[in-house]
């Protein structure tokens, strides 16, 4: 008797021990995801100064479904798309729309620190949509940003808000569902598949939108071209894989707190790409918000 008992534990220690290493290794993915993710701020803002932005989007996720198709050929499954990763890839277009729409018109690190506000907003949302009620510090994490996201976009002065701030404070909310989201259909989906039709959706709704607008479908420059390569290959294929696996072992509140690095590496970025840099009240609010997301975590 005690003999199974013994072997009971045994069991329960390595299953435990086993869930625990599958969950740091799905945190050290999402910690790339970061770093690529990061590195798309400077990347867009040099792509979308030569290219139209539906035509970008177009061909940054051309590249990355082309990656897929291939890794799906591979591996031996059909190429097949799923119709709940293709709706939640009409989130992901609509985030990737408002978050590259803004970014012409804001800096790169602005475009980073106020994207990265999804993490407070992931409670609300749970909250609104699935009925998940949301915590003091949730509440207080807002609350805060709220006031981080002020002093970053100087919206304390009214006239000097910019239209690409509004935009991708619109992008942090759908990005937030987007989070929510893949945490619900990871579980029971193979998550390569997921990825694949997201890019589907998003190809699809780019090529329409831009052929739409009558946008110039113009040759790419040097830059522009490494720029749609890195986002298409590193920031689309790898990271929405890496991003589907990794939330099947960690939480979406978690995986919201991870990714909060996200700025972090889009200010070092920005810095050694197009040297930008924040003055101090601007550096303040930036504070405020990265202070906002771990306390509402």
């Amino acid at each position: 008797m005690r003999g199974l008992i013994y072997k009971a534990l045994s069991y329960c220690e390595i299953k435990g021990w086993l869930l625990m290493k599958r969950e740091l290794k799905g945190r050290l993915a999402l910690i790339l995801l970061a770093a690529s993710w990061g590195g798309t701020f400077p990347a867009m803002k040099i792509a979308v100064s030569n290219l139209d932005v539906f035509f970008f989007l177009f061909l940054r996720f051309a590249v990355a479904l082309l990656v897929f198709v291939l890794i799906l050929i591979l591996t031996g499954r059909k190429p097949y798309p799923s119709l709940k990763g293709l709706s939640l890839g009409v989130v992901v277009f609509l985030g990737f729309l408002f978050q590259v729409f803004g970014i012409k018109y804001t800096s790169a690190i602005n475009s980073a620190f106020i994207t990265s506000l999804n993490t407070p907003l992931i409670p609300i949302l749970g909250f609104l949509i699935f009925g998940r009620k949301p915590s003091l510090r949730a509440i207080l994490g807002i609350a805060l940003g709220m006031v981080g996201l002020a002093l970053l976009t100087e919206a304390y002065r009214i006239a000097s808000i910019s239209i690409g701030d509004l935009l991708t404070f619109i992008c942090a909310f759908l990005w937030a569902l987007q989070i929510l989201l893949v945490d619900r259909l990871s579980k029971n989906m193979d998550v390569l598949k997921l990825a694949y039709s997201e890019s589907i959706s998003v190809l699809t709704l780019s090529a329409l939108f831009s052929l739409l607008t009558g946008e110039n479908w113009a040759k790419p420059g040097d830059n522009a071209l490494a720029a749609i390569i890195y986002t298409g290959v590193i920031a689309t294929a790898f990271a929405f894989y890496i991003q589907a696996w990794a939330q099947r072992v960690v939480s979406p509140e978690i995986a919201g707190l991870i990714l909060l690095l996200e700025p972090v590496f889009a200010t070092i970025f920005a810095f050694l790409i197009l040297q930008e840099m924040l003055n101090l009240i601007e550096a303040l609010g930036a504070i405020l918000i990265l202070l906002s997301i771990a306390i509402s975590m």
